[in-house]
Order: C-alpha cells, then sequence, then structure tokens
C-alpha cells in the first residue's frame, strides 16, 4: 500500500493498493473528519483512481462523518471518471445510516456505490466491476 500524506494521522489513513484509493477515518473531533474526507477526496480526484474505499469509525458524533457526502459531491463536480465505484464500510454501528445518507447521495449523483460490513467484501465488489 503507498500511504498518501494527510495532515491527520492517526485519525485519517489514506492509501492505495491495487487500484483503489482507501481511507480510514476516526474517530476525531468534527473539523479533523472534514479535512480527512476532503483529502480522501482530493487523492482520489488527483489520482484519478476508479475505485474508492471508505472505512469509519466512531465513538460518539457520528453525523460528523456526513461530511463524506460533501466530498463525494465535490468530487463529483471535479470529474471523476464514469465507472468511478465507491464502497463503504461502517466499523462502528451508529454509522451505519450515516454511511447509507452517503451511498444515496453518491448513486443519486451517478456513482456506483455500496455499503459492505466489512472490507474484504468491499474490495471483492469494487474489484468485480
Amino acid at each position: 500500500m503507498v500511504t498518501v500524506p494527510s495532515s491527520l494521522d492517526p485519525i485519517c489513513e489514506i492509501g492505495t493498493a491495487d487500484g483503489i484509493c482507501r481511507a480510514v477515518v476516526g474517530p476525531a473531533q468534527a473539523s479533523r473528519i472534514r479535512q480527512c474526507y476532503e483529502d480522501w477526496a482530493c487523492a482520489c480526484v488527483l489520482g484519478e483512481f476508479r475505485k474508492a474505499l471508505l472505512i469509519g469509525r466512531s465513538d460518539s458524533d457520528a453525523f460528523t462523518h456526513l461530511a463524506a457526502r460533501d466530498a463525494i459531491a465535490s468530487m463529483v463536480l471535479a470529474g471523476v471518471p464514469g465507472d468511478f465505484r465507491l464502497a463503504v464500510v461502517a466499523l462502528s454501528a451508529n454509522l451505519i445510516a450515516v454511511y447509507d445518507a452517503v451511498i444515496v447521495e453518491a448513486n443519486r449523483r451517478g456513482l456506483q456505490s455500496r455499503r459492505f460490513l466489512n472490507e474484504q467484501e468491499a474490495v471483492k465488489w469494487l474489484h468485480a466491476g
């Protein structure tokens, strides 16, 4: 895995492997969560990735992870490939509904996206498309 620099390590682990731009986000303060999603979105767009994976962790305020929805909107505006695929994994139960909202937004914007229970299934789906 190649690590992409982020100003927020260790709560923001961004890296690439097998053509996937992957981020593990949280737990942290809201401003740090938002910055991590922005860093991930920039890495996806600048690296011209066709596959992306978000893995979220949360201790308390899961709603700060809605910043992923804003990051995806920015990615679409910046331009992602037409066959772009996004997989998300909620490692905390309180993130499931939040990441479902992220998936709804991504699909509304024309991206292929799904939420998974674990990273292995997410990666399998990303490579299947």
